[in-house]
């Protein structure tokens, strides 16, 4: 095994390395991502949002936690359906 192959590059005929070729971009999920976002970044300030609008604490914690709930829930939601349509464009592309 020479130099070039642990280095992980191939010789080329006039000495200088070959340039690699570039991944083309696939459809970014930019929506999908864009929702998740704002969807966790509502979850984590929910406990704010929520303490500034119910002052007993009770009921405060009670709706804390249905909040952490229903956001977790919608966001494992968007990234199962996102699998799904990933799945779903690639066909029979996948072999396990």
């Amino acid at each position: 095994m020479d130099n070039y192959q642990v280095q992980g590059r191939l010789p080329s005929s006039d000495g200088a390395d070959t340039p690699h070729r570039r991944q083309p971009f696939y459809k970014p999920h930019t929506a999908l991502s864009t929702t998740g976002h704002w969807l966790k970044t509502l979850g984590m300030l929910s406990p704010l949002i929520i303490g500034e609008f119910v002052k007993d604490p009770e009921r405060r914690w009670r709706y804390t936690r249905m909040a952490v709930i229903a956001t977790a829930a919608l966001s494992q939601g968007l990234h199962t359906n996102r699998i799904q349509k990933d799945r779903e464009e690639g066909g029979g592309q996948r072999e396990r």
